[in-house]
């Protein structure tokens, strides 16, 4: 028995070819559409907040840590052996510390490996910080198999939203990475552009208390980095938009003075 075999024109081919085409192009504007009218919306929605009562003595004054500071730490063991480097933060939606994620290698005949530390087994030491990982052990602080950090925080599988730690590593939707924010262009109220996010201040406990941004036009020569508050989650931002919305007029923005890095006590500071 012969076969026929069905054979489109070439003609319906190419329109076949051509509204797949057209469908792909419309998911995309209309997904572009929906990220605009979220910012939009979101902008919209945002309540401009005063600086008036923000300044700089209290950041001095407590201290804390840098996040650029911590992202370039050595980890040391409990005995004060160097195991590895930092490698990002993990947050909550209360901008509290809730983990730190570090490579660890070189040692206990194992190649390079990330792993997750709880924030409340974290020590601060001179060239870095020390935390309770050792060869026997080691397993325990797996990245999806440590028990120690709830699911909610880390985990592998069924996430709703997914942001990605170098290759191998994943935090879900109620958790969000520094790496999330810094580095990112910082806007105001309308989406106009105002600066570059370079820093994140943390007080000792963890909480992040003020991201540092270097503003893009400098007036009267006064250039160099602002520090202010930062409230993430509560204010709508979200770990992947495009740039982080500050909730404050031009006016009040550009006003803040130069924060003075040499006047942070800061624990890491060398």
């Amino acid at each position: 028995m012969r076969l026929h075999h069905n054979i489109l024109p070439l003609t319906t081919i190419f329109m076949i070819t051509s509204l797949i085409s057209m469908q792909s192009h419309a998911s995309d504007e209309e997904i572009q559409a929906n990220t605009q009218a979220d910012q939009t919306n979101l902008s919209e929605a945002q309540e401009l907040r005063s600086l008036d009562e923000w300044n700089y003595s209290a950041l001095y004054e407590q201290g804390g840590f840098r996040a650029e500071q911590l992202l370039e730490a050595k980890v040391f063991s409990p005995q004060e052996n160097e195991i590895g480097e930092m490698e990002n933060i993990v947050l909550d939606q209360e901008n509290q510390v809730v983990a730190v994620i570090a490579e660890i290698g070189g040692m206990w005949d194992s190649g390079d490996r990330h792993v997750a530390i709880p924030w409340d087994e974290v020590e601060f030491v001179e060239d870095g910080i020390q935390a309770p990982v050792q060869q026997d052990n080691v397993e325990e602080y797996d990245l999806f198999t440590n028990v120690t950090i709830n699911e909610a925080y880390i985990y592998k599988q069924e996430m709703e939203r997914v942001s990605t730690i170098e290759e191998d590593v994943a935090t879900g939707p109620r958790t969000w990475k520094i790496s999330d924010i810094l580095d990112d262009y910082a806007s105001l109220k309308g989406g106009k552009g105002f600066g570059y996010i370079t820093d994140a201040l943390f007080s000792i406990e963890g909480i992040m208390q003020a991201i540092i941004i270097n503003p893009s036009n400098v007036e009267n020569g006064k250039g160099g980095p602002r520090a202010y508050p930062f409230y993430g989650y509560s204010e709508g931002w979200r770990p992947g938009d495009s740039h982080y919305l500050l909730p404050y007029s031009r006016e009040d923005a550009k006003e803040l003075p130069v924060f003075d890095y040499e006047k942070y006590d800061g624990v890491l500071n060398q």
